[in-house]
């Protein structure tokens, strides 16, 4: 029997190695890219490869005519279905369902650095300078609107009911929506519900329709004291408009941990605004950040290994159409 050829391009330890060698059993030979690697370097062994765990260059994928199946370690996918090239008889997995905790920690941290102050107080223990600022935001009793209810903005929700907030989730479809939102929307209906959001979270990730979807009408149709926090894509908000609305003393807190052009580049105005946290793409990282997170993707690559070894559908297949995994 003909073994499969497995690329590896995640930074393994040997226990997640021998953990993925598990689930392949003798059905599969895998080959360990050192990272670090040139893509010259590593092209005979993509070349020969008949699955791939990772995320390989457009270009290279090009190039494997043995492929079958990507197996991505991110849940974001735009970096192939936002652009031309990918081989469309080859499948696409990504890591939905990894990110949940790790995400929602991070949002819960930059909301209520926000709401306290507390990149103000850091600023003012670097002068040693001990000054209340005055007013402050609870999260109890406020309007917070996620946008982008899925996996992990269902997992941002969950957590923010027990501060007592009312959450508002938007999504494709209205119905049959979990119990940790007070209402569902569409997208038909972010206008009307915008306005009203105390705290406003982009989940998004980057399609044609939520490209820009938070343009300069819409930052300031929002209330001049709301707080906005993306962990999407940065896609999904104009970043110059946001600077016009900044400027203009709108909205009270903002929270980036993406951009529309990555990394921001060098001497932008969001650089020094005293409302705004930036963070360079941090919030969900996969391997060499949490453990917790690379052993759930790595449980999600064994578990589709599996099945594809067994002839069965596979986990989180993207749809190339709408750039969501298949329902």
């Amino acid at each position: 029997m003909n073994q499969v050829k497995v690329a590896v391009l995640l930074p393994l330890d040997r226990s997640q190695k021998e953990m993925l060698e598990a689930a392949g059993g003798d059905r599969c030979e895998f080959v360990y890219v050192e990272q670090g690697m040139t893509r010259q370097e590593r092209a005979p062994v993509l070349q020969e490869a008949e699955v791939i765990f990772g995320e390989p260059g457009i270009r290279e994928l090009q190039h494997c005519p043995r492929l079958r199946w990507v197996q991505m370690s991110w849940a974001g996918t735009d970096v192939y279905t936002m652009r031309e090239g990918f081989p469309r008889h080859v499948r696409l997995t990504n890591a939905r369902g990894c990110f949940r905790t790790v995400i929602a920690e991070y949002i819960l941290a930059v909301l209520l650095a926000m709401c306290r102050n507390l990149k103000q107080y850091v600023r003012q223990q670097q002068k040693e300078c001990w000054k209340p600022l005055g007013r402050e935001t609870l999260l109890y009793g406020k309007k917070v609107l996620i946008l982008g209810a899925g996996d992990i903005g269902t997992g941002v929700a969950q957590r923010l009911k027990a501060f007592g907030t009312l959450v508002i989730g938007m999504r494709r479809t209205d119905r049959n929506y979990p119990d940790c939102y007070d209402a569902m929307i569409t997208m038909e209906a972010l206008d009307r519900v915008l306005p009203e959001a105390d705290i406003v979270i982009g989940c998004l990730p980057s399609t044609k329709e939520t490209g820009r979807l938070l343009g300069e009408k819409r930052l300031r149709s929002m209330k001049k004291s709301a707080f906005l926090i993306n962990v999407g894509r940065g896609s999904l908000i104009d970043t110059e408009a946001l600077v016009t609305v900044l400027r203009e003393g709108r909205l009270g807190g903002v929270a980036l941990d993406v951009q529309e052009k990555e990394p921001l580049p060098f001497g932008h105005p969001l650089w020094a605004m005293e409302r705004v946290i930036l963070t360079p793409h941090i919030a969900g990282q996969s391997f060499g950040y949490s453990k917790d997170t690379e052993n759930r993707v790595l449980h999600v690559c064994c578990q589709n290994l599996e099945r594809y070894l067994s002839r069965r559908e596979l986990l989180n297949q993207v749809d190339f159409e709408t750039g969501y995994v298949s329902e």
